[in-house]
């Protein structure tokens, strides 16, 4: 290895040969082969080292389609019909995740199925791996179409990987609960078991159905309102032609509520004969009016209400929606609770609620339904996924205004309230986590939240539009490509490194400590060049990465008018020397050390003030003096002048005589 080059300890996954990657010294991927993707992700050749027999695939998440931060506890679920996923890994720099191979063509390409081996192949083989993740107290979010596979013959199908992307991000609309689909994709967060079961019920609908094509991730707002009025299995499954005990089983487990749902377990032995009975919303005989709508049910008040929120609000003032839940729906405790809300809105003179108060009365509606607040539905546990789509150029998947949004909720107490009034389990953990990762992250300005993608999602690589193409996921790696191929861009608002690859080396290095002392990342009224330098020396220092001379070398033009802190020539011309001798040997620490001295400098400017001082006082000694001397005229200053010539004369006549005589 050159000295001037950075490598990581032997055994880091990486060979001579860039393209061939080693995991955990068994399986062997050569990234020339790319395959058809799996799961959505881009898939390449690998091969087991200790099974000439097994059949795997090696899965390279993008930068921004993680994969997702409990990846690791995915992988280790089990069941004889899951893709099984054998290990995750980061040992190269970037995220690699070794997986069985499909042992089939995807359902997508076989849609002809009847309900019995729709139930015995598709239903219970998919329940057992829901019942495996279930006990796990995890979800899988990516029952779909190209992610079941179908074995041929009477063999079950196999359900492909979850963990390679965020939940729920490729699925497509049809194939997603109510409190999903409300949401953007990234906006969806894991969910909870019952949203695995309706996207399984939702696929079971679309092979009955012949699949009739797939909706986009996104879904209009007509769509959504059709399922609210409606129900999701009415307009879902309604077309078909269902026996009574599978369409029992169908509505039950595409029911908007989640509570209403069949677990995992119930489906492990599911058959033609095996009776379900799907429980429905209460629904009023008298609606109620919102705007120009008229709802029978809480969700469609809810789902109405967040489009009219003035006409909500004063509803709730003038105890109408009181009313109503006590006398047509017997929700004494939720009227209660409106009755509270409704005391609070008539202390305040704005005719619109305000965001936390909007969401406060959507929660206690339907708390099934996500977090509502100004305009946007989304999942607490999303908020990682949500920066990280916030920051691609030209997406979809988060709208422009969703950072913004999210500091609000947060500073405004939103996403504590909110996780009190769900009942959807896992918020309040998430909300928490979130606050200590605003703390943690000293998240205080909305061009701060990117630093939550890096804070809440381990997994998370680089998101810097210089490397986002190479997945860097480890902080060492990113050290390593800014010690060699990388050149900055000439900026004055920058230095080395940009602000996403400064928050992402802080979140995955000494999260408090760093962050504390370089919490303003913009590098406002301090050099960025002097900033990138302190950082990166401590990384180096952590990691134990050994010289880098590339990155000194990089950096050290930019240095020199730090220098001139020091006004001695002399101290500046030698730490000059010394900092051109610490960049030649890569030292990082070193350097840092010669342009970041507030003692020596201190001392300096001591120096020079008192010789600032010396030179004041000699200059006023020197016009005192003058003031001193008597008036003489000019004439007589010429006489005083030959007289003291003469005897000048006179005295250096003398004194050559008396050296001659003697």
């Amino acid at each position: 290895m050159a000295e001037d080059d950075f490598s990581p300890d032997t055994g880091d996954g990486r060979s001579a040969d860039s393209d061939r990657i080693t995991v955990e010294d068994r399986y062997v991927i050569d990234a020339t082969r790319r395959l058809p993707d799996l799961a959505g992700c881009p898939a390449y050749a690998v091969k087991d080292a200790l099974s000439a027999q097994a059949t795997l695939v090696a899965l390279a998440p993008p930068a921004f389609q993680p994969a997702r931060a409990e990846a690791s506890q995915m992988a280790r679920v089990r069941s004889p019909h899951l893709l099984a996923a054998h290990a995750v890994d980061e040992a190269s720099g970037s995220i690699w995740i070794i997986c069985d191979a499909p042992n089939g063509a995807p359902l997508s390409q076989n849609t002809g199925w009847s309900e019995s081996a729709l139930l015995e192949r598709v239903i219970q083989p998919i329940a057992a791996v829901l019942h495996a993740y279930n006990a796990a107290g995890i979800t899988h979010r990516a029952i779909r179409p190209d992610n079941v596979f179908d074995p041929g013959g009477r063999a079950p199908v196999k359900l492909g990987p979850g963990l390679a992307a965020p939940p729920a991000f490729l699925q497509p609309g049809q194939f997603e609960p109510l409190s999903s689909l409300l949401c953007s994709p990234a906006a969806r967060g894991a969910g909870t078991i019952a949203d695995d079961v309706f996207s399984l019920g939702a696929l079971s609908v679309w092979l009955l159905g012949g699949g009739s094509g797939l909706q986009s991730p996104t879904h209009p707002d007509t769509n959504i309102e059709e399922r609210i009025l409606r129900g999701s299995f009415d307009v879902l499954a309604g077309h078909l032609s269902l026996s009574p005990e599978v369409a029992g089983l169908l509505a039950a487990m595409l029911a908007d509520d989640p509570d209403a749902r069949p677990a995992p377990a119930d489906l492990l032995n599911v058959s033609e004969r095996k009776a379900f009975t799907a429980r429905k919303q209460v629904s009023a005989d008298a609606p109620i009016r919102v705007g120009s709508a008229q709802v029978r049910t809480t969700r469609a008040l809810a789902w109405h209400g967040a489009r009219n929120p003035i006409a909500l609000a004063n509803l709730v003032r003038r105890g109408v929606i009181e009313r109503w839940l006590t006398h047509e729906l017997g929700l004494t405790a939720v009227a209660a609770r409106m009755t509270a809300i409704g005391k609070e809105l008539t202390m305040t003179e704005d005719a619109a609620p305000s965001p936390s108060v909007l969401m406060e009365i959507i929660a206690v509606l339907d708390p099934s339904l996500p977090l509502h607040w100004q305009g946007e539905w989304f999942w607490i546990d999303a908020i990682g996924m949500i920066a990280t789509a916030s920051l691609m150029s030209g997406g979809v998947q988060a709208g422009p205004e969703f950072p913004r949004l999210i500091l609000e909720a947060a500073q405004a107490g939103g996403l504590l309230r909110f996780a009190q009034a769900t009942s959807i389990t896992g918020q309040n953990i998430a909300a928490q986590t979130v606050h200590a990762a605003l703390h943690n992250g000293r998240v205080e300005r909305v061009a701060d939240i990117g630093r939550l993608t890096y804070l809440l999602n381990p997994g998370q690589s680089c998101l810097s539009p210089d490397c986002a193409g190479k997945r860097l996921s480890a902080a060492w790696a990113l050290l390593q490509w800014l010690n060699g191929e990388f050149t900055p861009t000439t900026s004055g608002t920058r230095g080395l490194l940009d602000r996403q690859m400064t928050a992402f080396l802080l979140a995955r290095g000494d999260r408090s400590g760093l962050i504390e002392q370089f919490g303003n990342e913009s590098g406002d009224g301090y050099l960025p060049w002097l900033k990138d330098l302190a950082l990166l020396a401590q990384m180096q220092s952590r990691y134990q990465t050994g010289p880098l001379l590339g990155v000194a070398r990089k950096i050290l033009p930019h240095l020199t008018p730090s220098l001139k802190l020091w006004r001695n020539r002399t101290t500046r011309t030698r730490r000059g020397e010394e900092l051109a001798a610490a960049a030649e040997s890569g030292d990082l620490a070193r350097m840092a050390e010669v342009v970041v001295d507030p003692r020596s400098v201190a001392k300096d400017r001591s120096d020079w003030l008192v010789a600032q001082n010396e030179m004041r006082r000699l200059t006023q000694e020197q016009i005192a003096l003058g003031k001193k001397l008597p008036d003489v005229s000019p004439t007589l200053r010429a006489e005083m002048l030959q007289v003291a010539t003469a005897l000048g004369a006179l005295a250096a006549i003398g004194s050559l005589c008396l050296e001659v005589i003697s």
